[in-house]
């Protein structure tokens, strides 16, 4: 038998077993790249040794790391014809890719650009060392491009040559290699040559030192630009009857809603609309970023049809909120990226929950369970507590779960939670019976509080609260209140808000955090319809407190809103089991007879543990007596 067949039909993505009604769900995340790239291992043995999930997220072409699409993309491509039923999903690099992978499919000025320099004296095409007014603008190893200048001093992008900086000699001269990718080394006329530095991020790929240049999605013309390039870049790869087009979809790695004007790497401000200047028609440009990535995910949406999946990153703020376009997310770590200890643990559930009632359909989310980052050092794997609690958090939101780690050497894919009472993954679980629900708190109190702001309006009977904008500031008030006794404490609500954008599908952000403790600042996504959300903070001080709500819409509406008293115990009841979870700071007693009232419908079936003792930030996961 041949080793790769060619390729299948179209999945329907009902055929798909990841949307069963059936937990706990799981794929693997690119752990499988590297094997499936190795020519010496055969495509059964690396198919028979990632056959256990239910499919994978992998890199399949060469956009950040050389050589993906070649022995790896057979091998993805044959695993799908033969498994028909398993997601199959692209990860692609939604920010920045080496210039080596399809650089002709784009322009000069698709790319962002530090704001640079003007040359001195003229440049001929053999010329490799460049006399320029100022040095500081460029790092050694930087690419930079050479754009002619004409008489109107504007900037001629169409006849741009890329080169590759060598060294700097001194203040006024660098070394460079020329016409570099593809591009023709030109001659300049005197002072008639503009450089700049490619806004750009280290190599990924091991032994490649070919930085990725950043794409510039505020590039939009009448034709659509840069957005557009991509989009017909992409189609020509998960096109029908293309290289990819038997995959269920793509997920957009790093791929954000908008970006800064400077750069942590150097003072020079970024040029988003390349005219070779730093001014306010930047701040105007970089406005648009977000126009753009919108432009390039609607037009990918309407080439890919309903049929394929479109997901991006988006558990940080600065992520996609492209909620009419994207199936979902990807949570790299979660709550968020940076939240090793789990502090956020309401950012997370309402993020997830709002991208399951707002996405595209099908709505499709996962998480990937890895080592954590730290902002100093190499990531490390979490606690054994801390994996069980995000599963927890993965399970109450419908989330598909991506294992990249072995936790205490089990294998990636036999994790207890996995695998329930049986040797390998299944969906012991079965199918959810509720919703996400909440013990009552030993201390179940209401928390009086008041607010005093100019941006306040409430009604006769103090259940709406609404907040408007003022004098173009973001919206920032404090709710003030007093514990009796330190702990915890619950904000609950139903909100919405309206935003005067261009497009009307862009969601807006609230968070609120208690007595300015940023490690436990809490966010929701918000629209134009309510949305229930829950702020959870652990560990308040007795007496006085503040809590502040900040938001970028125009105007928040706040239904019903309290804050209760007492340690938060999330729950959900599955056909087979339960999951139950503790993200407070304490230990905590629970008796399962307060599950009773979910017993007709568990045919009376009980727990195998009628008390429990869950640690801090932790979580169980029982099954049923049979």
């Amino acid at each position: 038998m041949a080793l790769y067949s060619g390729q299948s039909t179209c999945t329907e993505l009902s055929d798909l077993k990841i949307f069963d009604e059936q937990y706990p769900k799981a794929i693997y995340f690119r752990n499988v790249e590297n094997s499936a790239a190795n020519t010496s291992i055969s495509y059964e043995k690396w198919a028979k040794r990632w056959s256990k999930l239910d499919g994978m997220v992998v890199k399949a072409l060469d956009e950040e790391i050389p050589g993906r699409s070649k022995e790896a993309q057979k091998k993805f491509i044959q695993y799908k014809k033969d498994n028909p039923s398993k997601l199959m999903l692209l990860h692609f690099n939604g920010n920045a890719r080496d210039p080596n992978f399809d650089f002709d499919a784009f322009h000069g000025e698709d790319w962002t650009y530090f704001v640079g320099t003007y040359s001195e004296g003229a440049i001929d095409p053999s010329d490799t060392v460049i006399t320029v007014n100022d040095t500081q603008v460029f790092k050694n190893s930087d690419d930079i491009v050479i754009v002619p200048v004409n008489n109107m001093g504007e900037l001629d992008w169409h006849k741009s040559e890329q080169v590759k900086l060598l060294s700097i000699t001194n203040e006024s001269t660098i070394i460079v290699k020329r016409g570099v990718f593809s591009t023709k080394a030109r001659a300049y006329k005197k002072n008639k040559a503009y450089l700049a530095a490619h806004v750009s991020q280290p190599a990924i790929a091991p032994g490649s030192s070919q930085a990725l240049w950043r794409y510039n999605f505020s590039n939009i013309i009448a034709q659509g630009g840069m957005p557009l390039r991509l989009t017909h870049n992409l189609m020509g790869y998960l096109g029908s009857d293309k290289a990819l087009s038997s995959f269920d979809g793509v997920e957009f790695d790093v791929l954000a809603d908008t970006r800064g004007l400077k750069h942590p790497s150097r003072k020079t401000p970024i040029d988003y609309n390349y005219d070779g200047k730093a001014s306010k028609l930047d701040v105007l440009y970089q406005q648009k970023y977000s126009q753009g990535v919108h432009l390039f995910l609607s037009s990918l949406r309407s080439e890919l049809g309903k049929s394929k999946l479109i997901l991006a990153d988006g558990n940080e703020a600065n992520q996609q909120r492209e909620f009419s376009v994207l199936n979902g997310i990807e949570s790299e770590t979660w709550p968020s990226h940076w939240d090793n200890q789990v502090e956020q643990w309401s950012s997370g559930i309402n993020r997830h929950l709002f991208w399951k009632s707002r996405s595209y359909s099908p709505s499709l989310n996962y998480i990937k369970l890895g080592k954590v980052p730290r902002k100093k050092g190499p990531a490390q794997s979490p606690t054994e507590n801390l994996r069980r609690l995000r599963m927890a958090g993965a399970l109450f939101t419908d989330t598909i779960i991506a294992p990249a780690y072995r936790p205490r050497g089990k294998g990636i894919d036999n994790w207890s939670e996995f695998v329930g009472d049986e040797k390998n993954y299944n969906t012991w679980l079965g199918k959810p019976l509720s919703e996400m629900q909440y013990l009552k708190p030993e201390h179940d109190d209401t928390v009086e509080f008041e607010v005093k702001s100019k941006e306040l309006h409430l009604n006769k009977n103090a259940s709406l609260f609404g907040l408007s904008k003022r004098n173009d500031k973001e919206i920032n008030i404090v709710l003030k209140f007093k514990l009796s006794n330190p702990g915890d404490i619950t904000v609950i609500a139903a909100v919405s808000s309206s935003s005067n954008i261009k497009h009307k599908d862009r969601v807006n952000y609230i968070t609120i955090s208690p007595n300015e403790d940023s490690e436990q600042k809490n966010m929701t996504w918000s629209d134009s319809l309510s949305f229930d959300s829950r702020f959870y903070f652990k560990n308040l001080k007795k007496g006085q407190n503040t809590l502040t709500l900040t938001s970028d819409a125009d105007s928040v509406e706040l239904a019903n809103l309290e804050i209760r008293y007492g340690i938060e115990i999330p729950y959900r009841i599955f056909e087979n089991g339960v999951v139950i979870a503790n993200p407070s700071r304490k230990v905590v007693k629970v008796n399962t007879s307060k599950l009773s009232s979910f017993q007709a419908s568990l045919k009376g079936e009980g727990l195998k543990a009628k008390e429990l003792t869950i640690n801090a930030k932790d979580a169980v996961f029982l099954s049923f007596e049979q």
